[in-house]
Order: C-alpha cells, then sequence, then structure tokens
C-alpha cells in the first residue's frame, strides 16, 4: 500500500486581532528598517532630480516663484515606471502625466469654489481612492497615488481665481511632458544617434509585448482594486477629519500620511512603510525645521529640493524610513515655494502623519481579507 505525504499546513489566516497585534511586534518594527543596498540605482534618481531642477530654475529665471512648485511636481512622473521597457513606458507615463494635471485641475476646483474644509475633505478623499484605483489598474510602480493627493491638496491651498487654475495646470503639464522626457532620455537619444550614425536604438531588437493603457484601465472595476479605493477613501478622510477637530493647521496631510502608508501590496507591507514613513518623518522634519528656521530664499530652497529629491529616489528601494527621511523637508520646502511655511509647519508634518498612519494601519487591519495569511518569517 502507497503510503501518503502530509504536507504541513501553512500559517493560519491573518484574523482582524492578529493584524492589530501586527504593528506592535519587535520584528515588525526591525523590517521597517532594514537596509537593502543591492537595490540601489543612480540613473533614473539623477534623472529625476535633473528634470525637477530644471523646472526650478527655470521658474526662478523667469520670475514664476509661485508656479513652479506645480511643474515640478509634474515632473515627478519621472519616477515611476523605471523597470518598465521604454516604448511601454510611453503611453503609461503620458497617461500619469494627464492624471497629475487633472488632479491639480480638481484641487484648483476645490479651491476655487471657497476652499472649505469639508469640501476639501470629501474632494480629496475621492481623488485618493480614484487615484489607487488608477495606479493599480495601469501597474505603475513608484511613488504611488500619494503624488495626485498631494498635487490636488497643494493646488486647493492655492487656487483663489481662475488665473490661478490655469496657471497651476498649465505649468503642470509642461513638468509632466518634461518628466516624461526625463524618463525616456536615454531611449530618445538612443533613437538620436541611430539617425546620425545608423548604430542600433535601444529596445528596438524585438516587439515588446504588453497590454495597452486603455485596455488596463477598462480592467479598473476589479474587485481588488475597488476594495483598495474603499479603504485609501475612508482612512484618507477619517484622518483628515481627526487632524482637523484636532486643530491641526494642515489636516490635509495626515490624509495623505495614510494613502502613503495604504500603499502597501499587502497588510505587512502596509505596516511596515506606516511605521518607516513615521520615523522617517520624525528626522525629516526636524532637518526641514532648521532649514525653514534660517533665510535659504529661493535658491536656497530649490538647491535643497534637488537633493532631497535624488537622495529619495536612490533610497526608495534601499529603505522605506530613510527615503521618508529625504521626502519630508523635500514636500515642505516645495510647498513653502509657493505658499511660505515656518519651522512649526514640520511639527505638524509629524503629528498629521502619525494620525495618518495609525489610520491607515488600523482601517487595513479592520478590513484585512479572510484569506490573508501572516509572513511566516515574523
Amino acid at each position: 500500500m502507497a503510503s501518503t505525504t502530509v504536507e504541513p499546513a501553512g500559517p493560519a489566516p491573518l484574523t482582524r486581532g492578529a493584524a492589530l497585534a501586527h504593528p506592535l511586534r519587535a520584528h515588525t518594527w526591525r523590517s521597517a528598517l532594514a537596509v537593502d543596498l543591492s537595490k540601489a540605482s543612480y540613473a533614473v534618481p539623477l534623472r529625476v532630480g535633473m528634470a525637477v531642477g530644471l523646472v526650478l530654475i527655470c521658474g526662478g529665471l523667469t520670475g514664476l516663484h509661485d508656479i513652479a512648485g506645480f511643474a515640478a511636481l509634474g515632473t515627478l512622473i519621472s519616477a515611476f515606471c523605471r523597470a518598465e521597457p521604454y516604448p511601454v513606458r510611453v503611453s503609461r507615463l503620458a497617461a500619469l502625466g494627464t492624471a497629475v494635471v487633472v488632479s491639480i485641475g480638481v484641487g484648483g476646483l476645490v479651491g476655487l469654489s471657497g476652499g472649505a474644509l469639508t469640501t476639501e475633505i470629501v474632494a480629496i478623499s475621492l481623488l485618493s481612492g480614484a487615484a489607487a484605483v488608477f495606479i493599480g489598474a495601469l501597474r505603475a510602480a513608484g511613488p504611488g497615488a500619494v503624488v495626485f493627493v498631494f498635487a490636488a491638496t497643494a493646488a486647493a491651498g492655492f487656487v483663489h481665481d481662475l488665473t490661478d487654475l490655469w496657471r497651476s495646470v498649465a505649468a503642470a503639464a509642461v513638468g509632466a511632458a518634461l518628466g516624461m522626457a526625463a524618463s525616456l532620455a536615454p531611449w530618445l537619444l538612443a533613437h538620436v544617434r541611430r539617425r546620425l550614425t545608423g548604430g542600433p536604438a535601444l529596445d528596438d531588437a524585438a516587439p515588446v509585448a504588453h497590454a495597452p493603457v486603455r485596455q488596463l484601465l477598462a480592467g479598473a472595476m476589479q474587485r481588488h482594486l475597488l476594495a483598495t479605493a474603499g479603504r485609501t477613501m475612508i482612512a484618507a478622510a477619517v484622518s483628515a477629519v481627526i487632524a482637523a477637530a484636532a486643530g491641526f493647521s494642515h489636516p490635509m496631510w495626515a490624509a495623505m500620511g495614510a494613502v502613503a502608508a495604504l500603499q502597501g501590496v499587502d497588510f505587512h507591507l502596509t505596516v511596515s512603510r506606516g511605521i518607516a514613513r513615521l520615523l522617517g518623518n520624525i528626522t525629516g522634519a526636524a532637518i526641514a525645521a532648521a532649514l525653514l528656521a534660517v533665510p535659504l530664499g529661493y535658491w536656497g530652497a530649490v538647491a535643497a529640493i534637488i537633493v532631497f529629491q535624488v537622495a529619495a529616489e536612490i533610497t526608495a528601494p534601499i529603505n522605506y524610513a530613510i527615503c521618508s527621511t529625504a521626502v519630508t523637508p523635500m514636500a515642505l520646502l516645495l510647498t513653502a515655494l509657493g505658499a511660505g511655511l515656518g519651522p512649526a509647519a514640520a511639527v505638524d508634518r509629524v503629528v498629521d502623519t502619525l494620525i495618518g498612519v495609525v489610520v491607515g494601519i488600523v482601517v487595513a487591519a479592520l478590513t484585512v481579507s479572510a484569506g490573508t495569511r501572516p509572513d511566516p518569517l515574523r
């Protein structure tokens, strides 16, 4: 009689109670601080930094300091799709650039309507859900939906009339075009060289099979994407309401913290990213407070933004806490270009992020899928 082999059972599905306890485990915090230097890269981060720097420098030279930040937000699409073949990137980057411009338009309309906090919370929360679905359907690896929420929030605080609206939207469109060009630069230069010398161009040796953007977006109504959108909208709205009720000056920063925390592909990554973002915000806020306390001026702020942006892009795959340490002063300085911020804004950033991270993790834990299984190494 043949013997039968009984496979050991895998770990039991993660319950809501275990999910809520997971952020309190020591290993969870250690994993958030893990550093993997093998994932470091420099070419893409430098191109992103150059794109951001170029629009900020042009904004300074032309006297358009107030809208240069919106152009810089547009260039951030160059941080997406860095692993995709160049022919695949073209349509995806175009879609991402359009999304940034639309996000700024939505935020601008909120500002144009009078900028009531309730209106802003509802609009930005709905936008965060739409952005989560969009990024998920497009399968665009990169900074995530938080970029679009940041863009909309910045526009809501900036736009007061139709002139502000079209200027901010136009600046974002210019920045998105430049960001797309920065991402595709090696491929475009290779085509130029081929025309001049007759040599081969990059990625032209064989056709690249990929789903077109229209087909990807047609599948946006998948159940798991809609569930992600629902969690993101709820967490963003609840975080902003709590921050507003507590009297903080920038409650939508709490919404951004929640959206960033929920960008993980599973619950464990959500927790890890949330902890890393919180720790990074604390150290980054200390740096930002010091910089905001001294008279950097426009050009000093631009130099610092470029350095922090490149550092964030280099460290993003290495360790998210280090990345957040660079992102926090970069975001605050970028906001200060048009709105003006003092050192106290750095403290607000930390507290708002804490609210967003906690709410994001709790929402993720309460809505954890019954089939989710814990990491056996944890």
